[in-house]
This record gives structure tokens, sequence and C-alpha cells, in this order.
């Protein structure tokens, strides 16, 4: 990101303070007709983009070079020329209008491919390229890859003159609910949740057994709920906590596992999770409250097995933690836990995500203003400060927003061309034959390519691909399509804590000072349950409260058992170390426990307690014959 002084410092002061007005007013008021919103956002998105973020990292940090300048104006030029013609291509949308049409088609589609490259690297760029050689040249492809061959007037008009193209579903998100809610979480995050987050770890935790761990643990999450980035996750708590916890005597490497899975996890804990949540909300036309309810078992599930691990080790090197010496301020509760109250109490009000983060936001200004003037007892003085708020929420909103928009519009191209020559059908239908209608084989073979996606691409667009190409496989396999996208989402979500790349991974690393390789490991180790649990629920969806009640009580009650006894396997330490057999024993009964089914569950149980019992007794014995 450019670090910009005097006019154009100004320019992108001007274009993000005017981007969250836009999309303030349209969520509070309404949004304007789809290719007029979606046009405006991709304006300024666009027009952004080319003036912050340089062509090569590292590169043009404090100028704006003449490239980016002409790229600048032909973003703007290109989006505003739909914004002022869209009456003509609402009536007609078949037909091309001018030579100018085509000329800004090819325009758009290039430069939006190349804002997703300076933000997110060349993955969509190259699955355009690949994909747009594939259109054209499809009838040349054998057997059923096949397919009748598109002309370039037929591919550029999809992409610019209709919503299947550019402004189609996932640009609609980013101009409406997800830039909201990038908004909404800037302004928690201004008002200082992370430092809030963490406090309020150590309060629950501060004293106990592997207390910096286990705060760790719990402000990532909390945090991580607003941000809906493990990156930004990382960033924001991993500061605090990282070095709390290597002063505690946790190893480099465990420091910044215990950071990446927690802020890992933020992103599937209700009732705020990332963004991928929403996106996932408007591809199935299932409320978001539904799909936060049924997400809850699981997240907390995650959660729980990665605090079991850290406890028992933190047991095994004999860390606790200590008191806090500083109290949580009224205000500072106010500010954070206020507007997520007003967020989930829209929801169940039934409105809109978007309207629900309108409302949450305007309650977190007011809330602050009241705050602020409670500490100063002067208006005047509060005034100032919640003017200094929103503006430094207006830049980082637009940052956020800026992001966001370009990888989705990324994406946009891609699923558009997946759409257009049916290849994401194809590759379905591949990979349901590839496992013979087996549906464990069909779930692993999803889970490897979400992981590959997410190899390379952060969580939303790692999600919004694989929900195109393997989500429709799982629903033929009569999974629903909640259960298929969830799926899908949580394998895309834990591709950031996946070697060999794995971002939540290097980000903590590199705060920590710690080999990666090792970190990502220690990393997968912690959160062993999460991988499973997915399968779980795909077999049996009471872990996400459907079917009858004794299902559901019972399939919770076996999967809280399980990830315990997986967590104690995974430490290897009950009151000794466990032999590796004993650990072994305990982590294959645990994981027996997680499979939806009684007798199984019953045989891990069993398993478990034999192998605690004769775990706990061998360290008595030995200590009893030393003494």
């Amino acid at each position: 990101m450019r670090k910009l002084t005097g006019f154009w410092k100004s320019v992108v002061t001007a274009l993000s303070i005017s981007l969250v007005i836009f999309q303030l007013y349209t969520s509070g008021f309404g949004a304007f007709p789809d290719i007029v919103q979606r046009s405006v956002h991709l304006f300024f998105v666009l027009t952004l983009c080319f003036i912050l973020k340089p062509m090569h990292k590292g590169k043009d940090l404090d100028k704006v070079p003449i490239i980016d300048i002409v790229l600048s104006i032909l973003a703007a030029a290109s989006t505003l020329y739909m914004f002022l013609n869209y009456q003509k291509i609402l009536w007609d949308p078949l037909q091309w209008i001018s030579t100018l049409d085509k000329f800004f088609a090819v325009v758009l589609v290039i430069l939006v491919l190349e804002a997703s490259r300076r933000t997110v690297g060349l993955t969509f760029p190259i699955m355009a390229v690949i994909l747009l050689v594939y259109a054209y040249f499809g009838e040349y492809f054998p057997g059923m890859w096949g397919h009748q061959q598109f002309s370039f007037n037929y591919i550029f008009q999809n992409f610019y003159h209709s919503t299947n193209g550019i402004w189609g579903t996932m640009v609609g998100l980013s101009a409406t609910m997800l830039a909201m809610f990038g908004i909404f979480g800037s302004v928690l995050s201004a008002t200082g949740g992370s430092e809030t987050f963490v406090k309020l770890g150590q309060i629950c935790t501060g004293k106990a057994v592997g207390g910096p761990g286990k705060v760790a643990l719990i402000a990532s999450g909390l945090f991580g709920m607003i941000s809906g980035s493990a990156m930004a996750n990382v960033v924001a708590t991993g500061t605090f906590t990282i070095p709390l916890m290597k002063k505690s005597r946790y190893s480099n490497e465990w420091a910044a596992a215990i950071s990446a899975v927690g802020s890992t996890g933020g992103q599937i804990m209700p009732p705020m999770m990332g963004a991928g949540a929403f996106i996932m909300a408007q591809l199935i036309s299932v409320p978001y409250l539904k799909i936060a309810v049924s997400a809850i078992i699981p997240a907390l599930l995650y959660y729980l097995g990665a605090f079991v691990a850290i406890h028992f080790i933190s047991l095994k090197l004999q860390i606790r933690g200590e008191a806090m010496k500083e109290k949580i301020l009224f205000t500072e509760y106010a500010i954070i836990f206020v507007p997520i109250a007003i967020f989930v109490f829209f929801l169940i009000k039934a409105y809109t995500v978007t309207v629900a983060a309108f409302y949450a936001t305007i309650g977190a200004i007011i809330t602050c203003a009241a705050c602020y003037f409670l500490k100063t007892k002067s208006i005047s003085r509060a005034a100032k400060d919640t003017g200094a708020l929103c503006f430094d929420v207006s830049l980082k909103g637009a940052a956020s927003i800026l992001d966001m928009a370009s990888l989705l519009a990324g994406s946009q191209i891609t699923i558009s061309l997946i759409s257009m020559t049916g290849v994401g059908v194809k590759l379905s239908d591949l990979i349901v034959s590839i496992g013979q209608n087996n549906m464990f084989l069909c779930l692993f073979l999803s889970m490897c390519v979400c992981i590959i996606l997410g190899m390379g691409l952060p969580t939303t667009a790692a999600y919004v691909l694989a929900a195109a190409i393997l989500a429709p496989a799982l629903i033929s396999l009569e999974l629903s399509p909640l259960i298929a996208h969830l799926f899908v989402f949580y394998f895309s979500t834990l591709a950031t804590i996946t070697p060999p790349v794995c971002a939540a991974v290097f980000l903590s690393s590199g705060i920590a000072e710690a080999n990666w390789l090792k970190t990502g490991w220690l990393s997968c180790l912690i959160a062993i349950p999460a991988f499973v649990v997915p399968y779980t629920f795909s077999y049996n969806p009471a872990l996400l409260l459907m079917g009858n009640p004794y299902n559901i009580i019972v399939g919770t009650i076996t999967a809280v058992i399980g990830v315990v006894f997986t967590g104690i396997a995974i430490a290897g330490y009950t009151n000794k170390d466990m032999s590796i057999i004993a650990r072994s024993t305990m982590f294959l009964g645990g994981i027996l426990l997680l499979i939806p089914n009684l007798m199984w569950s019953i045989i891990g149980l069993v398993i478990c307690c034999i192998s605690f019992f004769i775990s706990s007794n061998a360290g008595k014995k030995k200590e009893e014959g030393v003494a």
C-alpha cells in the first residue's frame, strides 16, 4: 500500500470518505438498481486500487506513476460509462450499442484482473486466461470437455452487458452487504476491539494453567468474529498475545501456532462469522441467522479442542498466567458489545444483514460519542474525538472494502466463465465419478480441493470458487445445500493453517520469530478435531442442530467428549507424559467418538477411558515407587 502525501493523499481521502458515505446511504435507505449500485461501487474500488496499490511490491510507495494514473482514469471511465448508459442496456442487453462498449468491456475485464492481481496475486488472472481460452476454443476440446465455441462479442458482451458477468452476484454482495460489514468491522477495530478482547481473555483465564495461551485463543476468537480475516486477526491480536506467551515460556512455535489457530477459528464463530458466511446466505437463499445458529456447535468444538490441548501442554510445561492488574472500564465493554448486541437484535427481528450492520455501525458511533463525553465531560471535545473516529473509520473501512471488492470482482469473472463453459458441472461430475458415488471419498476429494484453493487465496475467494465447483457435486449426493456449503466453507477456512502455503501461519511465525513449517504442523495438530467435525455433520447433521432433539443431544455430548480426549492425546500429558501407545489409542478413541454412530462412540469412549486410566495410574505408581 502506498503512503502518499500532498495532492494524492487528499484524493485518496476524498474517495475513501465518498465510498463509505455511498455504502452507508445505500445500506440505510435502499440500494440503487443493480448495475448502478455495482458500477458506482467498482468506480471507487478500482480507482482507489490503482492509486494506492503499486504494480510491484516495494516500488513507487511514495508516488503514483503515470501508468497507474492512466489505469485509474480508464477504471473511472469504464465504470461511469456503464452508470450513464444502464437504461439502454437494461432494455436491450443483447445489443451492442457501439464500438465504445466493446472497448470498455475489454478494458474493464483487464482492469479487474489487474486489481485482483495486486490484491491477492496471480491466481485469478491465470484462471481467467485459461478459462477465456477454453471458452473461445471449446469446440476443439475432446470428449466431455468440449462445448460450443463462444465468440469474442458474446463473451465480452456477457461480461459487460449483463449481471451474469462483471456485475454479477459477487460484486453485488461486495457493493452492498459485505461493504457495510467491512465498515462495521472497521468501527469496532478502530475503537480498540483487539485490546479489549485481550483484556477480557485475561479476566477469564489470566491466572489459570496456560493463562497466556488461553488468553490468546479467546482474544483471537472474539476479535476474529469482527474482522472476518485470519490474517488481519493475527496482526491485530498476535502483536499483543504472542510476546505475552513467549514471556511465559511457550516456545516461539507454540506461541505462533496458538495465535494462528485462534485467529483462523474466528471466521467460523457466530454470531458474526467471516465474509464467506454472508455470501453463503445469498448463494443458497438461507437466512444468515440460520447459518450462524447451525455453525455454533462446530465452532465451539473447534475452540474446545484447542483449549484442551493448550491446557494440558501448559500443564506439562508448568505455565501459569498472572492476574490482570488493570480493570476493563465500562466504556470499553460498551463500545464493543453494544454494537454487537444491536447487530444480533436486528438479525433476530428478521432484518437483512446489511440493515443490521448499518444500525450496528450507527449504534457504535453513538456509543463512542457517549463514552467520549463521559470521559471528558465536554461536548466539544467529545464531538472532536467522534469526528476523528469517523475520519479514521472512513479510511480503514475504505481499505477493507478495497481488498475485499478487488478479490470478489476477480472471482466474479472466473465464476462467470465457469458458468458459461459448464466447467463447474463437468468438474462436479468428475469428482462424483471418481468417488463412484462414495460419500466419504467425494468429501475427501472436496476437502483436498478446498485446501489447495485456500493455499493461494483468502478464505472468501477460496470459498466462492470451491462453492461453484464442489458444492453441486456434494448436493448431488443428497447432502442439503447448507451442509454442502458449510463443508466447503470450513475447509476453505482451515487452509490458512495448512502447510505448505498457510497465510495465517506465515504471519504469526513472523511475529513470533518461529519456524513456519513447525508452526504449521503444530497448528494442524491443535486443530485436528476441526478436520473431522465437517465429516461428522455431513453424515449426521445433529451437530448443525438439525434433526430430533435426542440425536442432537447425543451427537453433541459424544462430540464434546471426543474433542476433549483428542485434545489430551495431542498434548500427550495427563499427570505425566503419556506413552506413545496410550497417546495413540486415546487419539483413536477420540476420533471414534466423533463418528456419528452410537456403537462407534461407545467403543471410542471405552478406549479413551482405559487409556486415560492406565496413563494416570502409571504416573501415580511411578511416584509411589520413587517415594
